[in-house]
């Protein structure tokens, strides 16, 4: 089954383990982050979240699952729609070390699955309000300067 995907990078001015440690740290997203402002569950494979997310002018629940964690580098959730068959997406956050304590943190998505093939487009246009998590990100990194 073909996959799809959408990606969004930004680089911070911050080195990589300590993004990756504020963005793992879901409990403290009511402090940042707009677009999940509130966001449950320990850093560790195998745990279900519980997080709330505002997008398209609408907040509601999601409780995807921890499947990867390269500590440092990147973790994935993903979150199953009915069943796999029917619709899986998975969202990866990747942390790349650059020159002068810089990070390049890209986030992408990847769906496939019947449901996911036919709404890819409404889907993605979510994943777009995620410019909004990098905003509401550096703002907070600024404040912590």
């Amino acid at each position: 089954m073909r996959t799809k995907a959408y990606s969004i990078s930004r680089v911070f001015d911050i080195d990589s383990d300590s993004l990756f440690q504020i963005v793992a740290d879901f409990n403290k997203y009511p402090d940042w982050n707009t677009i999940i402002p509130h966001g449950e569950g320990e850093f560790k494979v195998g745990t279900k979240l519980k997080l709330t997310m505002n997008m398209g002018g609408k907040t509601k629940p999601f409780n995807p699952k921890i499947i990867s964690i390269d500590q440092g580098k990147s973790f994935s959730l993903s979150k199953i729609l009915i069943t796999k068959g029917i619709g899986e997406l998975t969202h990866e956050f990747e942390f790349v070390s650059l020159p002068d304590d810089k990070t390049k943190f890209t986030q992408t998505w990847t769906g496939k699955g019947i449901l996911v093939k036919m709404m890819w487009s409404k889907i993605a246009e979510g994943f777009a309000d995620f410019e909004i998590f990098y905003d509401d990100l550096e703002k907070y990194l600024m404040n912590q300067k």
